[in-house]
């Protein structure tokens, strides 16, 4: 079983005079939540709303 990606558009819904970017992202059809790299964040002018410790299995 491979790893599954998709390009997906991120967009900033509170200010539309940001254009949405493309990313190619890694599928997990498991998850509840989307995590983004800060960079990506800064580009679309996100606010941040809470932070979360996340643990990753790739160890």
């Amino acid at each position: 079983m491979g790893l599954i990606t998709a390009e997906i558009e991120l967009a900033n819904p509170r200010d539309g005079k940001i254009r949405p970017i493309k990313v190619k992202s890694l599928v997990d059809t498991g998850s509840l939540h989307l995590c983004i790299p800060e960079h990506v964040a800064i580009q679309l002018e996100l606010e941040e709303l809470y932070k979360r410790e996340v643990t990753t299995a790739d160890c």
